[in-house]
């Protein structure tokens, strides 16, 4: 059988070196309503010359990236555009529990958190398919004839992208991927993307000042909400709605504003693995856009992701410091889970989370749970190799550079972190 050129055009389509970003398609009763659309465009142009003016970038790399973005903003502007058509649902009622938002460092086992607290039936935690592909209109979990379909067109972006099966799963293998899924996805559209800065900028500072500039994005928690009332629209949960993303650390003060009744859960793990899984991971899903072999990408890679965990560590210490200062309702939307904990007994840990925050357990919650624990059992996508070695740190380093993290949560280098405890 011979392959035309449009169909070899069609499978494998030319290469993107620009694309051109614009609002023709976002409507003005769209622009009046949600006036940050144009702080959202500006971040999105900033990125796409990043992308451009990076030497280190493969033409496929450059590619991929040009397409992420490209897609992330046609996204948000459907957001916007059904949200303003159907502004009825900018006064719905989220659920009066929670959100419950899993936080914490990466690499904390937050990914296995996030998956058994959504077999509660009572619960409704984002699908990949709300946030990724077609998402505009919602449609609900019981449709799963459409899930279908909109994961066939992810499935079929990736080969767009040219997203080979090695490089996926190495990447799964890092991070494991399942149907449920972070709501980083959500922030991505409002131009929240500190992993993807690592990647699109060659030029790394020592201050950070990369990392602030994503970090000043206060309109993202704006997006993030509206996001989050279009899908309850149509499929509310019974109880509440399970959230999870590191990045949730840097703005914790953020979502108290937008979800005064959230319940906070920070998971916690040895610096000792954290630092060297991050890098691990960041440099994982970088090298996609870049050369394997380019020795200064992967440096300028691992020093951004510890920046990136050194403000994490000093957001999440200022906010809980301050936290403790305070005798409100507040402090008691807090519970701490340690990595260990998780682990060796998972569903037992789960179990303290709902008596903390007097969440109905049932049977059928907890059957859920095993059977999704006996169905995905740790390595079942591969096995994620690092070293310390690889962030050119020492123990000794941990325990100076982040002693007050360390005191804070009791996760020394040297030792095992402690068992969870409720504030």
């Amino acid at each position: 059988m011979t392959t035309t050129s449009d169909q070899a055009t069609m499978e494998h389509p030319p290469l993107l070196d620009d694309i051109i970003l614009h609002e023709n398609d976002l409507t003005e009763e769209a622009k009046s309503c949600f006036g940050y659309h144009s702080k959202i465009l500006h971040a999105f142009e900033l990125y796409r010359r990043s992308i451009l003016c990076n030497e280190h970038m493969t033409c496929l790399g450059r590619h991929r990236a040009l397409s992420e973005i490209g897609k992330l903003h046609t996204n948000c502007k459907q957001v916007l555009n059904y949200m303003t058509e159907h502004s009825e649902l900018l006064s719905g009622n989220l659920p009066p529990f929670g959100p419950l938002i899993i936080c914490g460092l990466p690499r904390t086992g937050s990914t296995l958190l996030q998956n058994l607290l959504a077999c509660d039936p009572d619960c409704r935690s984002p699908l990949i398919t709300d946030m990724c592909v077609d998402i505009v209109p919602p449609i609900s979990r019981s449709n799963s004839v459409e899930h279908e379909k909109r994961m066939d067109a992810r499935i079929s972006y990736f080969g767009q992208i040219a997203l080979f099966e090695a490089e996926a799963k190495h990447i799964f293998a890092c991070h494991p991927y399942f149907p449920i899924d972070e709501d980083y996805y959500i922030l991505r559209q409002a131009s929240f993307l500190p992993f993807f800065t690592m990647i699109t900028s060659d030029q790394v500072s020592d201050d950070g000042t990369w990392l602030l500039e994503e970090l000043n994005k206060d309109y993202v928690y704006d997006y993030h909400e509206l996001f989050l009332r279009m899908l309850n629209s149509v499929d509310a949960p019974r109880s509440h709605w399970v959230l999870k993303t590191p990045v949730h650390s840097f703005k914790l003060d953020a979502i108290l504003q937008h979800y005064p009744n959230a319940a906070i859960v920070m998971t916690h793990r040895r610096l000792d693995e954290v630092l060297p899984s991050s890098c691990s991971l960041a440099w994982s899903l970088g090298s996609v856009h870049l050369d394997k072999r380019d020795a200064a990408s992967r440096n300028t890679i691992k020093k951004q992701t510890l920046q990136f965990i050194d403000k994490a560590i000093e957001c999440t210490v200022d906010f809980r410091t301050r936290l403790d200062r305070m005798r409100d309702a507040k402090r008691k939307n807090l519970f701490d889970v340690a990595y260990n904990d998780l682990m060796e007994q998972p569903i037992v840990t789960v179990r303290r989370i709902y008596d903390y925050f007097g969440l109905r357990w049932s049977d059928e919650f907890e059957r859920a749970m095993q059977i999704w624990l006996c169905n995905n059992p740790q390595g079942k996508q591969g096995r994620h190799s690092y070293s310390l070695k690889e962030c050119d740190l020492t123990c000794e380093d941990i325990e100076t550079r982040y002693a007050d993290y360390i005191n804070l949560f009791q996760c020394s280098a040297f030792t095992d972190i402690a068992s969870a405890n409720s504030l």
